[in-house]
């Protein structure tokens, strides 16, 4: 058993794709910040946050999503992603062929499970804590039940590691780029974002359709990246 773990551990490409996405995400924040009207979309968050942050109710919450994300992540990279990660060089679009696989299956899953799951009667009132947000800004994509935390990482978790064991291990560049859209993706589309313009316009869209879900519990935009499943199933505003 041990000499199995040992044979199969890529610990190698474990350490590739924890420090590429954390040098992508910094990078990227960096340079997206160095905009003008992103600082301005900042601090306009910023703004709305502080008294959302002075509640009672929001530090314990997010305490406990933080803690939560972390554990769930923490076997993502240390049990899972060692055992179906690669390093050999793949054609130059498979990497993100693959990712965008991940992301597709992962999105669907997600559909499915805040439509009838969350909006549903088994797990409404879980997810009728993150609700409770009809105004939403940045703090509001950690104001999350942390049983609701597990479910979403999960999914993308199980997407990943699933299609890796059936299609075949998946580079460490496939993993990076489409964790860090799954990360992403989920802070952003809860900031307050008013640039309808080239090239935020992409940006815009995310917010302004996922602050339209959080008006109530009876809106459609049930999927988290893209509006491919809400317009395929007739849920999109």
């Amino acid at each position: 058993m041990i000499d199995w773990f040992v044979q199969h551990y890529h610990w190698q490409g474990l350490l590739v794709h924890i420090i590429g996405l954390v040098l992508v995400t910094k990078l990227t924040w960096w340079l997206a910040f160095k905009l003008p009207v992103v600082q301005q979309m900042r601090q306009w968050n910023r703004a709305e946050d502080k008294p959302k942050k002075a509640k009672p109710k929001y530090r314990p919450i997010m305490k406990q999503t933080q803690k939560m994300g972390m554990i769930t992540h923490l076997i993502f990279f240390l049990l899972l992603v060692p055992f179906v990660i690669t390093l050999d060089a793949q054609p130059w679009w498979k990497y993100f062929s693959d990712a965008l696989l991940i992301l597709l299956v992962y999105d669907f899953l997600y559909y499915l499970t805040h439509r009838f799951i969350f909006h549903g009667e088994l797990l409404k009132r879980v997810h009728g804590l993150h609700h409770q947000a009809r105004d939403i800004s940045y703090i509001d994509s950690q104001y999350v039940h942390p049983l609701e935390t597990l479910i979403g990482t999960s999914l993308f978790m199980g997407s990943a590691v699933g299609l890796s064991l059936w299609l075949g291990d998946f580079h460490a560049l496939t993993f990076i780029m489409a964790e860090f859209i799954f990360n992403n993706v989920n802070q952003i589309n809860h900031t307050k974002f008013n640039v309808d313009r080239f090239p935020y316009k992409i940006v815009n869209y995310i917010t302004t359709k996922h602050a339209t879900h959080h008006i109530d519990m009876k809106r459609g935009n049930y999927s988290t990246l893209s509006p491919l499943y809400d317009w395929m199933f007739g849920t999109l505003e």
